[in-house]
């Protein structure tokens, strides 16, 4: 049975098949991972994602009753993103080939109001769900890799070039600092993500705040600053369960200042701001190159590889 689900008034006992299924689908990517507690699962399907779109919506397929599979969709508010969804169809192994996941997909558009573009930024390379959207007309628009760093020794910070500086703070942007935030911001937008309609240069400076206002848990900020002027930001974010991981979020360096090695030294600095954290996520596109490099000089380490599929909503019904 497909059915739609509203989370905010799902039980205690259909919130935990959810997070039973999406467990199970984890595990598969990277089996030697530490569970993520349900906790955790409940505070991301109750709030905005990373990138500014609202909780999700499920449809759900349930057998005997129990929650088997779903499809979750996330929708944003901001024009920029106004034609785009982004879903997530999950079903556990044991219940796969049977027709569960086709019919979640097809029943996304239910959840949908109006989006015409559809992606998926969980699809694992070499792994079922990357057969099963192409099975059903998704192309593969980037790739990312996902990495993780364990602080032990902090690195050395460096020198800051002559006429930049540092500005950090934890929590809410200062008044007098908010827009030049949110321009340091958008300006990943020339950073290579591949052929996704997804528009990362969403930001303004009421959006900012507004997510500022709804935040479940720390943000440290790190911006840099060249006569007056934006030159880059850094952005990690404490999980708001297990306090002692963090995401790093956005690093962005404006072209008029690459090349001087000032993205390392902004996310070195952000390293020594962080307060409590042990363990830090990042994602990157597998065509940033550079950005992979200065990761890596820091001491992350690739995870897995995953991709970013796209297909029409008509199709879907298809």
């Amino acid at each position: 049975m497909i059915e739609k689900l509203d989370f905010g008034s799902a039980s205690a006992e259909d919130r935990y098949a959810l997070y039973e299924v999406a467990e199970a689908w984890a595990s598969e990517d990277a089996p030697d991972r530490d569970p993520a507690p349900v906790e955790s699962y409940i505070a991301m399907w109750e709030s905005r994602n990373d990138l500014g779109f609202e909780p999700a919506r499920f449809v759900v397929a349930r057998e005997n009753g129990k929650i088997v599979g779903y499809a979750q969709a996330e929708l944003s508010e901001a024009e920029a993103n106004a034609h785009l969804a982004l879903v997530t169809v999950v079903v556990r192994p044991q219940h796969r080939r049977r027709g569960i996941g086709t019919a979640l997909l097809r029943a996304t558009p239910s959840l949908l109001d109006g989006q015409t573009v559809v992606e998926s930024w969980s699809v694992g390379a070499g792994e079922p769900g990357e057969h099963f959207a192409a099975a059903h007309g998704f192309r593969v628009v980037t790739s990312m890799t996902r990495q993780r760093l364990v602080l032990t020794d902090l690195p050395e910070l460096g020198e800051l070039p002559d006429g930049y500086e540092l500005v950090t703070w934890n929590g809410a942007a200062p008044e007098e600092l908010v827009e030049a935030y949110v321009e340091g911001l958008n300006s990943i937008a020339d950073a290579p993500f591949g052929e996704t309609a997804l528009d990362q240069a969403y930001n303004t400076v009421e959006s900012v705040r507004e997510e500022e206002a709804q935040a479940l848990s720390d943000r440290w900020v790190v911006l840099l600053l060249h006569g007056g002027e934006v030159a880059g930001v850094t952005v990690v974010e404490r999980d708001s369960v297990k306090h002692d991981i963090a995401e790093q979020q956005q690093t962005v360096v404006l072209p008029a200042h690459r090349g001087k090695g000032l993205g390392r030294l902004i996310k070195a600095r952000m390293l020594h701001e962080l307060d409590g954290v042990g363990t830090i996520y990042t994602r990157t596109s597998s065509q940033n190159e550079h950005m992979l490099r200065v990761n890596h000089s820091l001491g992350f380490e690739d995870r897995y590889t995953y991709m970013a599929v796209q297909a029409k909503t008509a199709d879907l019904r298809a």
